[in-house]
């Protein structure tokens, strides 16, 4: 599966894939925001989730590691270095 074809899955099936097939690898917090990146197949997914509402408001899937800075701090205190 590609990052493209991933996105294009409705949502719910989206976090089904993330639940038995992806691996979480970090979170973090960013003012309301809760972000989830998770490993699938070979590309990373990124959930931003409201904490206040709730509710999921973007899912992002990308194979660029310059996107993965944000995660650097998290993943190198779990031994990902």
């Amino acid at each position: 599966m590609a990052p493209a074809d991933f996105t294009e899955l409705p949502k719910s099936e989206q976090l089904d894939v993330l639940y038995f097939e992806g691996d979480l690898l970090a979170n973090r917090y960013e003012d309301e925001f809760i972000f989830l990146l998770y490993s699938l197949a070979d590309f990373f997914v990124e959930l931003r989730h409201d904490a206040y509402t709730n509710q999921l408001r973007q899912v992002t899937a990308f194979r660029s590691t310059d996107k993965l800075e944000p995660y650097l701090p998290y993943l190198t205190e779990i031994g990902y270095e």
